[in-house]
């Protein structure tokens, strides 16, 4: 880490007045931990700063329980970092910087490729290691593609430096107004109409980073509810990264989606190295997809919550939703705590037959071959429970799937109370399922109880220490 992050964690820690600084590190980052905060304890000597070596389940995740665990006042996030946080800590994120870019000789190419699309809004989604590309390219494409008739609106999105405690969902929120708080606006509480008029549009989030448009006045936050229509987008990343899969699954289906990526290990517009390419979502829908009809045949479901790294506040609040629907539909639910969901953890569940993960997407099992019980996203266990539609526009961010369907509208949406025959390939039964309302019942029906074995008789088993049982000291007496 250079000079102005230490200064710049020096500030902050020093602004805010916190005593005790959990420093958390990816495993690739360990072996500099300690040089790290020798320089951060020698600048801060009144106060107390320990590295958290804890491994965090996805590797990008703020480990909350480790640094509670020792009293942190806050944390201070190295490398890439998940973005959807619900936690109580204050945190700030050093991401960490590719090589800055020079010039930008290929935009006037890059251009002419989008231009070609029937589109007239752009919208450029950077990578956290290259999120300081996304101010200089997104100048460069307002003033190729922003001049003259036809003149295109870009949109950029910006990532989160910091994360104060209590930043998520601790407010009320309306899709028709807004979001109040009312911890600054008490008298919202009164009634509808105050509420109304205490309310406040939300910026606009694209995959949990906020997205301001930029002008030749600046850049400004952007309060639509959702991207225009005739919207392309340019992700600005590494090939095969989760901030990819995620722009593809959400947009992948409504508009297109271009990379630009780089034939080097970096990005070297300045060298003429660089192109663009057009990037699908067909492949990974199909995957997905899936796990909704996994989801449709499992009687008994179980609700995983991240302990370390996870989004604590979205997590609950999510859990606590998704047991609702699951009681309507006649499903049995149970609620698990894990660190990280192995098969060794899991396989102690045989009666649950899939798994549904509440975390966020850098921390998410998106490659589960190793594991026997399938585990599905909130927004595929929704859509198998008939509350929504698959439509194409798959949604990953946690804070969007609470905020874009109230609890009422996912309930109307459930299907009549009549009962549901669901066939589970690879099992040798039928599950019948009904609602809650009606007898919540799951009833197997298999072969004939006469060509089972009979159940073997109940014998005692050995007791005592493994050295010495008690059976072996009454044989030798």
């Amino acid at each position: 880490m250079a000079d102005p992050q230490t200064k710049r964690i020096v500030d902050w820690v020093t602004q805010h007045g916190f005593d005790r600084i959990a420093l958390q590190f990816p495993d690739a980052m360990l072996p500099d931990a300690p040089y790290v905060v020798a320089r951060v304890q020698k600048a801060l000597p009144e106060k107390r700063a320990f590295i958290l070596g804890d491994s965090s389940f996805g590797g990008g995740g703020v480990d909350e329980v480790g640094a509670l665990h020792y009293g942190a006042d806050c944390i201070v996030r190295f490398g890439h970092a998940e973005q959807q946080r619900g936690g109580d800590l204050p945190v700030l994120f050093v991401f960490g910087e590719q090589k800055d870019l020079e010039s930008f000789n290929d935009i006037a190419i890059i251009a002419s490729t989008i231009r070609a699309q029937d589109a007239s809004c752009l919208v450029v989604i950077c990578d956290l290691a290259y999120q300081h590309f996304g101010g200089p390219l997104a100048e460069a494409f307002l003033h190729e593609l922003g001049q003259g008739e036809g003149r295109w609106r870009i949109l950029m999105t910006e990532s989160f430096e910091e994360a104060s405690a209590g930043e998520i969902l601790p407010r009320w929120h309306d899709w028709r107004w807004g979001t109040v708080d009312f911890a600054e606006n008490w008298w919202a509480a009164l009634g509808t109409l105050t509420r109304a008029a205490a309310a406040r549009p939300n910026q606009l989030k694209v995959c949990g980073r906020a997205v301001t448009s930029v002008t030749e006045r600046g850049r400004q936050p952007c309060y639509e509810h959702s991207l225009p229509d005739d919207t392309t987008i340019l992700y600005v990343g590494l090939p095969a990264s989760t901030l990819e899969s995620c722009v593809l699954l959400r947009f992948g289906g409504v508009c297109p989606v271009w990379r630009l990526c780089s034939q080097a290990e970096e990005f070297k517009l300045s060298q003429g190295s660089t192109k663009v390419d057009r990037i699908f979502s067909n492949s990974l829908l199909q995957k997905r997809y899936r796990y909704v009809e996994a989801a449709k045949g499992a009687a008994t479901v179980g609700i995983l919550l991240v302990a370390a790294g996870g989004p604590t506040t979205l997590g609950r609040a999510l859990a606590q939703r998704l047991e609702i629907l699951l009681t309507k539909g006649g499903r049995k639910h149970y609620r698990f705590v894990v660190g990280q969901p192995t098969q060794e953890k899991l396989g102690n569940f045989p009666e649950v037959e899939c798994y549904v993960l509440l975390c966020g997407p850098e921390q998410f099992t998106w490659d589960v071959q190793d594991l026997m019980v399938p585990i599905c996203t909130p927004f595929e266990l929704e859509v198998a429970l008939g509350a929504r539609r698959w439509t194409g526009e798959y949604i990953t961010d946690l804070e969007e799937l609470l905020l874009s369907a109230p609890m009422t509208h996912l309930l109307s949406a459930l299907p009549a109370e009549s009962e549901v025959v669901v066939q589970s390939l690879g099992k040798s039964h039928i599950k019948s399922i009904t609602n809650a309302s009606t007898a919540a019942s799951s009833q197997l029906h298999s072969a004939p109880s006469a060509s089972r074995p009979p159940p073997a008789s109940i014998t005692p088993g050995l007791h005592g220490v493994p050295w010495k049982y008690s059976q072996e000291e009454s044989s030798a007496a």
